[in-house]
């Protein structure tokens, strides 16, 4: 396993990140728990330092502490409460539904500080021919970092790329959102509420798609999209963009090369005729670089894949494509 991801299974075809413990069949919450390795919890325990060659207690401040091995994933205040990946899975379960849901995909980041549950929920979407699952998505933090959210997000049935559009609503009423504080179980019914299970979002999101769809992108916008989707560099303005030389660097140009290459047909299903050189097809190319093309520093050139395409850069890549495109 990666230095990123510590422990994960996985159900279906190989995740874009290549990594993590096969499993012949979509997994329960008492399996999943085991089969992810996430059957551990977390304790907080006292902070000290050394001075003067005496140990004196950190006030306000404790550690969180993962009790099978002592490692410290994070440190918090004593208001801090942390959320057992036990009674992650259970809230999980209970929001969703009996039989609403199984789990794909669970694991842990970062040696425990980040752990996440993916589940798939019954029916497909239809995109102009392009079939997309609908997934539930789960992360939880245990260094004072991450809060508790809980959001749908669908994954292109073709190359499992994670289409990150529900994480761009996440201030809107389909994320659950939950500090570390007080009894994760009393938000039970806020949680189901605000998730609703009415799948809002997948008619919201499919309308939209097939808008992107049936809709071709205009040449001259593409390396609009790009500039908008990943920056530019130095003093270069996203206005002053016209052809992908314009990004400056040799290296940035070849990235967005890379991107256009996916976007005119190398992509993972982008050359099927229904959707080739849509604007759905332009999304598609953005997050299949953002989740298997883009090349990461560390021992293994998967360290940050996982953590890049779900909780950091990667999702705001996706993020501002996706608004580009349907404003």
């Amino acid at each position: 396993m990666s230095a990123e991801v510590e422990s994960m299974f996985y159900y279906g075809d190989t995740p874009w990140h290549s990594l993590g413990k096969p499993v012949e069949h979509a997994l329960t919450a008492k399996e999943a728990i085991v089969e992810a390795g996430l059957d551990w919890e977390v304790e907080m325990v006292p902070l000290y330092h050394r001075w003067q060659g005496q140990r004196l207690k950190i006030e306000h401040k404790l550690a969180t502490r993962r009790t099978t091995d002592g490692t410290i994933l994070g440190i918090v205040t004593p208001k801090y409460s942390p959320v057992q990946n036990k009674e992650a899975f259970g809230f999980f379960d209970s929001v969703v539904g009996t039989g609403e849901a199984k789990y794909h995909t669970a694991g842990s980041l970062r040696q425990g500080q980040y752990i996440w549950m993916l589940a798939k929920l019954n029916d497909v979407m239809n995109i102009n021919g392009d079939e997309v699952d609908k997934y539930m998505l789960l992360m939880n933090g245990h260094n004072g970092w991450l809060a508790l959210k809980m959001f749908f997000t669908p994954i292109r049935v073709v190359c499992m790329n994670t289409l990150m559009a529900a994480a761009a609503g996440a201030q809107r009423i389909e994320t659950f959102h939950a500090k570390h504080l007080g009894n994760i179980s009393g938000k039970m019914e806020q949680a189901r509420e605000i998730l609703g299970m009415t799948m809002k979002f997948y008619s919201d999101f499919q309308e939209q798609a097939n808008i992107l769809a049936r809709n071709q992108l205009p040449a001259p916008a593409f390396p609009k999209l790009l500039a908008a989707s990943f920056g530019t560099t130095g003093s270069i303005r996203m206005e002053d963009i016209v052809t992908l030389n314009d990004f400056g660097s040799t290296k940035k140009i070849n990235q967005m090369e890379m991107v256009q290459a996916l976007y005119e047909g190398d992509g993972k299903g982008l050359d099927n005729p229904t959707i080739k050189g849509t604007k759905w097809a332009a999304y598609n190319a953005i997050v299949e670089y953002v989740d298997y093309g883009r090349k990461f520093r560390g021992a293994s050139p998967e360290d940050n894949r996982l953590e890049n395409a779900w909780m950091s850069d990667g999702v705001r890549v996706k993020n501002r494509a996706w608004a580009y495109l349907t404003s």
